[in-house]
C-alpha cells in the first residue's frame, strides 16, 4: 500500500517524475510494451544456405537482387542516424511515453541495419562502404515521358533535411513551432518512407526470394523487420493525429510533404522492372491501400488526384538508374 501523504509536495520535485497511470495505460505506452516483447536477435539467424543460394543464382539476378538489398542497408543506417530530433523534439513537448517508445524504435533501427550488413557480409561477400557502394542504385533521373513528375530521393534527401529543421525548431522554437516541424518530420518518415514508399519493397523481395524458392533468411529477416516498422508507422500517424486534432493546420504540412515527394509513389519502383516476372501492378495498388491506411490513421483527408495518378496506367515511367 502506497505510504498517506502527509504534506503538500514540492512541484519542483513533482517536476522530476513522468510515469502517470494514465500515461501507462495508452497506446503509445502499449507500443514499448510489445517492442520489449517483441525483441529479435540478428545473431538467431542463420545465413548459411542464402550464402548457397547465391552462389547458384545468375548474374541477372544477383544485380536485380542487390539493386534491393543495398539500398535497404542504406536506408536502414540513414534512419537510425535521422532518429534524433524526433526524440530531442519528444522531450521538448513533455511526451515522456513518446520518448520511452523512440528507444526502442532507435534500437530496433539499428537492428535492421545490422541485418543488412551481416545478410551482405555473409551471403555476399561484401561488407566495406566502398564494396556496398558498387552496387547502390542512384536515382539521379526521371523517366516520366510526360515530364509532370521529378523523383528525389526522399530517404537521403527528405529526412536530413525535415530532421534538421525538427532540430533546430526545438532548440529554439515555441512548442506550437516544434509540434509543426514534427507533424512535417513524422510525415516524411513515418507516414512516406516507412509507411507507404517502402512497403512495396519489402513484397517486391518476399515475392522474389518465393518465386525463386531462395534466400529463406534473407525473407525471414524482412518479415522480423515488417513487424517492427507496423509499430514505427502507427506511433508516427498516432502522435501526428493527436497534433493535428490538437491545430488542424497541422493537416497542410502532411500534404506538403507528400506533394514534395509526389513522383517517388507515382512512379515505378526500379527493382520492379529488375526482377522478371513480378506482377508490376501490385505494387502500385498496394501504394494507394497503404496510403489511405497512413491518411486514415492521422485524421486527414486523402488526396485523390495523388491516388488516380498512381493507379493511371498511362502514368508509366520508372525510377532512373545510374550504377555506382
Amino acid at each position: 500500500m502506497a505510504p498517506t501523504m502527509r504534506q503538500p509536495v514540492d512541484p519542483n520535485v513533482v517536476r522530476k517524475f513522468h510515469f502517470t497511470r494514465e500515461m501507462i495505460e495508452g497506446p503509445v505506452y502499449r507500443k514499448y510494451e510489445k517492442a520489449i516483447r517483441k525483441v529479435w536477435s540478428v545473431e538467431d539467424l542463420d545465413f548459411t544456405q542464402d550464402a548457397k543460394d547465391w552462389n547458384r543464382i545468375d548474374d541477372e539476378q544477383k544485380r536485380g537482387l542487390l539493386g534491393v538489398t543495398v539500398r535497404f542497408l542504406a536506408g536502414e543506417q540513414n534512419v537510425t542516424d535521422e532518429l534524433v530530433p524526433m526524440l530531442a523534439a519528444s522531450h521538448a513537448l513533455h511526451r515522456f511515453d513518446w520518448t520511452v517508445y523512440l528507444a526502442t524504435f532507435l534500437m530496433e533501427e539499428a537492428k535492421h541495419a545490422e541485418f543488412f550488413m551481416r545478410w551482405h557480409d555473409r551471403v555476399v561477400g561484401v561488407l566495406e562502404p566502398e564494396e556496398v557502394a558498387q552496387h547502390f542504385l542512384v536515382r539521379g533521373k526521371t523517366i516520366d515521358p510526360s515530364g509532370r513528375f521529378e523523383v528525389r530521393d526522399v530517404l537521403h534527401e527528405a529526412l536530413p533535411y525535415y530532421g534538421r529543421k525538427l532540430m533546430e525548431t526545438t532548440l529554439d522554437g515555441t512548442e506550437a513551432e516544434i509540434e509543426r516541424a514534427f507533424v512535417a518530420f513524422s510525415a516524411a518518415y513515418n507516414a512516406f518512407v516507412e509507411g507507404v514508399l517502402t512497403m512495396p519493397s519489402y513484397e517486391i523481395v518476399i515475392d522474389t526470394t518465393e518465386s525463386w524458392d531462395a534466400f529463406a533468411t534473407l525473407r525471414q529477416g524482412f518479415r522480423l523487420i515488417l513487424m517492427d516498422e507496423g509499430r514505427h508507422i502507427t506511433f508516427g500517424t498516432h502522435a501526428c493525429k493527436l497534433l493535428i486534432e490538437k491545430d488542424p493546420s497541422y493537416e497542410e504540412e502532411v500534404h506538403r510533404v507528400f506533394d514534395a515527394y509526389r513522383g517517388n509513389l507515382v512512379g515505378l519502383v526500379e527493382y520492379q522492372k529488375a526482377v522478371p516476372g513480378l506482377d508490376l501492378d501490385k505494387y502500385q495498388t498496394m501504394k494507394v491501400r497503404h496510403y489511405r491506411n497512413r491518411c486514415r490513421e492521422m485524421g486527414i483527408t486523402p488526396d485523390d488526384t495523388l491516388i488516380e495518378q498512381i493507379l493511371d496506367p498511362s502514368i508509366d515511367f520508372v525510377v532512373g538508374v545510374e550504377a555506382g
